[in-house]
């Protein structure tokens, strides 16, 4: 109910209705005043923190001053209510929804007629930060994918009941969330402030006025999806919703833009003020890692890739391919057809790659053990911190001294190139902390994917500059690289033409993955499969006269079926898509591919090391590290291939029908068959194979005759007692 306070027209809630509380805030200009009041923002519109006693105890409050008008918009407040009557209002029927808003005190204003003269709104001090200065701390400062999650896990359903509620903000960006902490500092419930556009009633709102709220959250593309699936009850966002949400942030986004054109003296104004950085990063700059995963996450949209995607760079790559491609083509037909030709010396070439964290490091080295000690790939990671990098540097150094060939994988992040002597120390301390201790450095991870922080192959070559400098003080350690990912080999070829031709590299490396969902047999675009993608790969290194014709895989893996937002299919947030189809593959199938992936790339001749990505994953690896470092099958598979043929030498590849593989291995004194079939059938053994028994993935002995999609040995004694 509205009634005087002073020279103040006023309504106060019940709370507060006392004469103390009166006297104060008919002396308004005494709170402001106080020398303990705080100017909280800027603006002609602002808000002060101050002290309000209440039953002789003070309080923290803040006041909402509202700047003077022109006419118009008096004649319009006159009418339709204050902007301090409007959050007033506007609270209560928030506060009566069980939605959080800071709770409301009182709102005055002085009028002359009707010209308003003052206009406060006084409600309780909250403490916490803005969603807007949360977001700006994770980008500039934390660079981590987690607690941009747990945000948005909690931003977004506070939104959702608050529409459903009946309430449309008006002007919801990402500075009128409010987020309190508790006192373990977990995010607390969202406070909606700056209430005075809203809009409400008691019914739902419609998609159109969900659609003007949601346009004013400013989040990078992919993160803006997640975004709304969460406000979506976690449901696919719906077509014609999604059509009103994008053309309302069009809108609203575009009126944004156009300031400098409407308000140019405004804009000429804000030139002159002293420059700072601005509240986000560019969206090319912002970086997030995921460590359930270990990779950075998608952060812009197709569209933010598009604008930011350097197109010079994207046609320049498309012609060196089209150049290289006669070349390359008759080198690779050669190449196809002298597969599994040539023996193989298999020892040394089957790695594993290791976690160097604490929490790992004894387990994986017990398990490493079991392997037999094959080679190892480390990560050295540049968003890490020395800590992670000395840990990793001592374990280097055991390896060594252990006898275990390693090799390094040193990660970029955005930093790398927007701060490149913070880059050019980071590989300073590795190489010359243990440049002697391994057999290659890869320089840069995943160069072809933006989301490593790399939009093209002139910064590849900034990232590459001090490795290379560092290699003519140190020349004896051995750079490979360019360490794209998947099959795509345009990218390598550009990367590859920023290289010096003096210095090449001292083999290609390369992310092989298969398509993810498939067997290693199975074909990408009808022609190329796993045997095919090796064969191309090692025909571009043939080509190239910046890199030795040698083919390290340092990277592969498959996504483990059922493991959520650990999967590296999965991350950061599980779609209802992904939650309906559950991508990856089961356990045995994990177990079949991994074994058919090492010998088709290796007995082919045409790859001369595999490391698998990695030891110890939920997500993706061969040990559970959710699950006490439970082995998963293939763990027992690989020791036993490596057991078996891991010191063998490859033969020949017999001639059976075309979906039965059978590998032949020389093994001391045995002569071994690895068999299998490509189509996942049962059939019976060949009968020009020679055996005396036979063996299952696991070294266990079989008694039944056939083949099928699970490699089996087939062993003879080549010396009889």
């Amino acid at each position: 109910m509205t009634e005087p306070i002073g020279s103040y027209q006023s309504e106060l809630t019940t709370a507060f209705q006392s004469p103390e509380v009166i006297a104060q805030l008919s002396n308004i200009s005494a709170l402001l005043n106080n020398p303990l009041t705080q100017r909280l923002s800027n603006g002609p519109d602002y808000v002060v923190k101050t002290q309000l006693f209440v039953n002789t105890q003070p309080i923290d409050i803040t006041i909402k001053i509202f700047k003077r008008q022109n006419w118009l918009k008096d004649w319009h407040d006159w009418h339709k209510g204050s902007k301090a009557k409007r959050s007033y209002d506007a609270a209560r029927f928030l506060q009566s929804n069980g939605i959080n808003t800071p709770a409301p005190i009182a709102w005055l204003e002085r009028w002359d007629g009707k010209r308003l003269l003052e206009s406060y709104y006084v409600c309780l001090f909250e403490p916490g930060i803005s969603f807007r200065d949360a977001l700006s701390d994770i980008y500039y400062n934390q660079r981590n994918n987690a607690p941009l999650m747990d945000l948005l896990h909690v931003v977004a359903p506070a939104i959702r009941a608050m529409h459903d509620a009946g309430f449309m903000h008006g002007d919801m960006g990402n500075q009128n969330i409010l987020l309190p902490r508790s006192e373990c500092d977990a995010w607390l419930q969202p406070q909606f402030i700056d209430l005075n556009r809203a809009k409400y009633s008691n019914t739902p709102l419609t998609l159109q006025q969900r659609a003007f709220d949601l346009a004013r959250i400013a989040l990078p593309g992919a993160y803006l999806k997640i975004f709304k699936t969460i406000y979506n009850n976690h449901q696919d966002f719906p077509a014609d919703f999604d059509k009103l949400e994008q053309k309302a942030r069009d809108r609203f986004w575009n009126h944004r833009r156009s300031g400098k054109w409407r308000h140019p003296i405004r804009h000429w104004k804000s030139k002159k003020l002293p420059k700072s950085n601005p509240i986000y990063p560019p969206v090319q700059d912002i970086w997030l890692w995921d460590e359930k995963s270990a990779q950075p996450m998608i952060v812009p949209g197709r569209k933010e890739k598009h604008a930011y995607r350097n197109w010079r760079y994207m046609f320049s790559m498309m012609w060196q391919g089209l150049c290289a491609a006669p070349s390359i083509y008759k080198r690779y037909q050669k190449l196809l057809a002298e597969s599994y030709n040539a023996p193989v010396d298999m020892k040394g070439r089957i790695g594993i790659a290791l976690h160097p964290h604490p929490d790992y490091i004894e387990t994986e080295l017990a398990l490493l053990e079991q392997m037999g000690n094959p080679p190892v790939l480390l990560r050295f990671c540049h968003h890490e911190t020395t800590i992670e990098w000395n840990r990793t540097i001592a374990l280097v150094k055991q390896l060594h001294g252990k006898g275990v060939e390693v090799m390094l994988a040193v990660l970029q992040d955005r930093q790398a190139l927007l701060q490149p002597d913070s880059w050019k120390a980071f590989l300073t301390l590795i190489i010359e902390s243990v440049g002697d201790k391994v057999a290659h450095i890869e320089i840069t991870h995943a160069s072809n994917r933006v989301k490593w922080g790399i939009w093209s192959s002139d910064e590849y070559q900034q990232l590459m500059e001090p490795a290379l400098e560092l290699q003519q003080r140190f020349p004896h350690i051995h750079l490979v690289g360019p360490a794209c990912i998947d099959f795509e080999y345009l990218p390598v070829i550009a990367a590859l033409g920023t290289h010096p031709k003096g210095q090449p590299l001292a083999a290609l490396s390369h992310l092989l993955y298969v398509d993810r969902r498939g067997a290693p047999e199975s074909t990408q675009g009808h022609k190329f499969s796993t045997l095919e993608k090796s064969a191309l790969l090692k025909a571009l290194a043939q080509w190239s006269d910046r890199c030795v014709d040698k083919i390290i895989v340092s990277e592969v893996n498959w996504p483990v079926k059922h493991t959520g937002i650990w999967s590296p299919i999965g991350c950061p947030y599980e779609t209802p898509k992904w939650r309906r189809e559950q991508p990856g593959e089961n356990d045995d199938d994990y177990a079949n591919y991994m074994l058919r992936y090492y010998l088709i790339t290796l007995c082919s001749g045409h790859v001369e090391q595999v490391f698998w990505w990695r030891l110890s994953a939920h997500g993706y690896g061969l040990v559970d590290d959710r699950d006490n470092f439970t082995p998963r099958p293939a763990f027992h598979a690989l020791v036993q291939l490596l057991k078996l043929i891991g010191n063998a030498t490859f033969t020949r590849k017999l001639t059976t029908p075309h979906n039965i593989y059978a590998l032949e291995f020389d093994a001391d004194d045995k002569k071994i068959v690895v068999a299998w079939t490509s189509d996942n059938t049962t059939t019976k053994i060949p009968s020009n194979i020679d055996y005396e028994k036979i063996l299952d993935r696991n070294g266990k002995p079989l008694t039944t005759a056939t083949i099928s999609a699970a490699p089996i040995y087939l062993c003879k004694n080549l010396k009889h007692p």
